[in-house]
């Protein structure tokens, strides 16, 4: 009797062993493994995510753990890590997962393994997933999940050789800033919440969200065919992928994939504690899919009203960008005043954007409207991550309104839709910066990077007009020749008389460190009190945009005061006089007259600063004069470029030049005075004078007179 038992019982378990096994088989057909492996930064308890050894040298550890809404109430998932560290493989059929709640209600788990892994081999781990429908109602802390072995020795065929339970509050999610890894085709993938931007309309919350990947394995993968919701105290709402592109998205070793993604929310939903979920569908046919989650990020964010600011950010399909409205200004040009309204967008991605083609409209007071031009620099295309870029929108006005309200609207069009994404308001008119004297402006023109720096005043005297003249060294600061940027901009005297400013420049490249000189003019008129005036100056531009090298400007942009220095007194030495590049050192002078000719002699050193590539000016005039008379007994021009008729030409280092030229018709006296003039455009202005007289061996400049 007891041996016809026991042969019995062995039987019976060995049918239900055969039977189990089967069924095990079976249900080990249908898995796959899970997306997700243990994150950096995700809101995690030790105690949870234990290992729990099986051996001496193998375990289980939990390594994840979700629980999302679902159409039928939510979705628990559990993904366990298998370490086999022993010499001979672990059978997976043997081991299965058990989820109850702590209330006593047991919930069937279904595994998965897209490998169909049966075993783990020695020192190698694998990765297994259980999912259930649940309660939507359950939290995770009021669920326990046992991993078992099957052993037909002990009653009931399987015993517990795991449990994991969660504490009291516990969730999964990444914290906000976090990142977590998860697995694509057996590569980790490092994926976080890049840039949200959510924008409240009248009846919807427009929510932009773009995630970043970096694949870290060394093969390309294919982004998986996610589903993507928001999660909101009212429930779950899907997002729809910005770019279509990003269907066929393969991720590329080390390189950061941006995935952009917008939704509409209704605005009857709480803002608070919303979250960011990827799931990925699993199940053969799609009515049996269930989406098991891939991440869970929590999703914070500062709401955009429609409230005009100086500062707002928008997103489009290329990516999220911030717009500032940095100054609005405004300069005289002819008879009216520009208006220029410097924007600054910055890229908010981790990844390199396109510079945004932003159409601008200003409008003052609410409904006077102006037309907008832009201006931007010709090399910007692109804008690096966290990096920016500016460019400035024109218009003019009469000079004599004064506006109580400013703003600009930002418009961007795709193909016949026009959409605005910003509305931008700054109504107070920046200040134009000081440069003070002596100090260099540094500056950026068409991404040419610059300093210019005022080394001179002079005023040259005319018959009707004064010219006064400013010269700039401007420095051509990048590294390969360049031409550099067209000024444009006024003069505006102590009682604010405005005069337009002139330019003279060459057009020419400027190599890298090198200078050009140029010469900002203008004709002021007889009684113009020049004590206090200012130099106004900006870069210039024209339908074309910024002008470089040459061009004839309709207007200028980025304006500064370049402080002027004290205008220089002609000097009794004529030692150190400078005209363009070039600086003279005069040392010695004779004439004597012999009948009726002028006979004399000039000499001096010329030396040539050769950091300059470019200037205008290079010419000095030498002139005996007996001013109470007004007479003008010689005049002669110097110059240094070979390029001026009928003058005394000098080269570089020492010269020594004869003078001889018959008077006639002139009374002669026993004194002149010697004076050396600058001139520029037909007028002087008088660097150096000394007061000689007649000799044939006495040098009037030899310091001792």
């Amino acid at each position: 009797m007891y041996t016809k038992k026991r042969y019995g019982v062995n039987q019976m378990t060995r049918k239900s062993f055969i039977g189990m096994t089967k069924y095990v088989s079976l249900l080990i057909a249908i898995i796959f493994f899970v997306t997700a492996v243990p994150v950096s930064q995700a809101a995690a308890s030790p105690e949870v995510f234990k290992k729990v050894y099986i051996s001496k040298d193998s375990y289980i550890q939990l390594t994840d753990a979700n629980l999302v809404p679902s159409t039928s109430g939510a979705t628990a998932s559990f993904t366990f890590t298998f370490y086999n560290g022993d010499n001979a493989p672990i059978n997976l059929i043997d081991y299965w997962a058990r989820l109850n709640s702590t209330g006593g209600s047991k919930y069937a788990l279904t595994l998965l393994d897209a490998d169909k892994k049966k075993k783990v081999s020695p020192k190698s781990s694998t990765t297994l997933t259980f999912y259930s429908e649940v309660s939507p109602k359950i939290t995770l802390d009021q669920l326990v999940v046992n991993i078992i072995k099957f052993d037909f020795s002990v009653a009931g065929y399987e015993k517990s050789v795991a449990k994991f339970t969660f504490p009291k509050g516990f969730s999964n999610f990444v914290k906000a800033g976090g990142f977590k890894t998860v697995q694509m085709q057996n590569s980790n993938v490092n994926v976080r919440i890049d840039q949200i931007n959510a924008t409240k309309t009248e009846k919807n919350y427009i929510f932009n969200l773009s995630f970043v990947a970096r694949n870290m394995g060394k093969f390309g993968v294919a982004l998986p065919q996610y589903n993507y919701y928001v999660q909101t105290p009212s429930g779950l709402y899907k997002l729809a992928l910005r770019n279509k592109t990003d269907e066929t998205l393969t991720l590329e070793p080390t390189v950061l994939n941006a995935v952009r993604l917008t939704g509409n929310i209704p605005t009857s939903v709480s803002t608070a504690g919303w979250k960011f979920i990827i799931t990925e569908g699993v199940g053969a046919a799609e009515t049996s899919k269930v989406n098991l989650p891939v991440v869970i990020m929590e999703a914070p964010f500062k709401l955009t009203t429609t409230t005009t600011t100086a500062k707002t950010s928008f997103t489009n399909d290329q990516g999220t960008y911030e717009v500032e409205l940095k100054n609005v200004q405004r300069f005289p040009l002819n008879n009216e005043d520009q208006v220029v309204a410097e924007l600054v967008i910055r890229n908010k991605e981790s990844v390199f954007l396109p510079l945004p083609d932003l159409t601008g409209a200003f409008s003052i007071d609410e409904n006077i409207k102006l037309t907008t031009k832009l201006i931007k620099n010709s090399g910007d295309i692109g804008i690096a991550p966290g990096a920016a870029t500016t460019i400035s929108y024109v218009g003019s006005i009469p000079y004599a309104y004064q506006w109580k309200k400013f703003n600009l609207k930002l418009s961007e069009k795709d193909n016949e839709i026009t959409t605005e994404v910003a509305e931008l308001t700054k109504s107070t008119v920046t200040p134009i910066s000081v440069i003070g004297v002596g100090t260099e402006y540094s500056q950026q023109s068409n991404g040419v990077p610059f300093t210019a720096k005022v080394t001179d005043v002079r005023t040259y005297t005319g018959t009707k007009n004064d010219t006064l003249a400013v010269f700039v060294d401007v420095t051509n600061k990048q590294n390969r020749n360049s031409a550099l940027p067209v000024w444009s901009g006024y003069f505006q005297t102590a009682d604010g008389k405005i005069f337009d400013a002139k330019l003279e420049k060459p057009n020419v490249l400027i190599n890298p460190s090198k200078k050009e000189q140029m010469i900002v003019w203008t004709e002021l008129p007889e009684g113009i009190d020049k004590a206090g005036i200012k130099l106004i100056l900006g870069e210039a531009y024209n339908d074309a945009g910024l002008i470089q090298g040459k061009g004839d400007a309709t207007g200028y942009l980025r304006a500064v005061q370049l402080s002027l220095p004290e205008e220089k007194k002609a000097a009794t030495s004529f030692k150190d006089l400078q005209v363009g590049p070039y600086t003279v050192d005069f040392n010695y002078y004779d004439a004597f007259i012999d009948g009726n000719v002028l006979v004399g002699h000039i000499g001096g050193k010329l030396i040539k600063n050769n950091d300059y590539d470019s200037y205008t000016q290079s010419q000095l005039t030498i002139e005996l004069e007996r001013t109470d008379l007004n007479q003008v007994l010689y005049s002669k021009p110097l110059s240094f470029d070979g390029n001026v008729e009928n003058s005394m030409k000098w080269k570089l280092g020492d010269n020594y030049t004869e003078i001889k030229e018959e008077i006639k018709d002139l009374a002669i006296w026993d004194d002149y005075t010697l004076n050396i003039y600058d001139t520029f455009n037909g007028n002087k202005k008088l660097l150096a004078s000394i007061p000689t007289q007649w000799s044939m061996v006495v040098n009037w400049l030899d310091g001792k007179h």
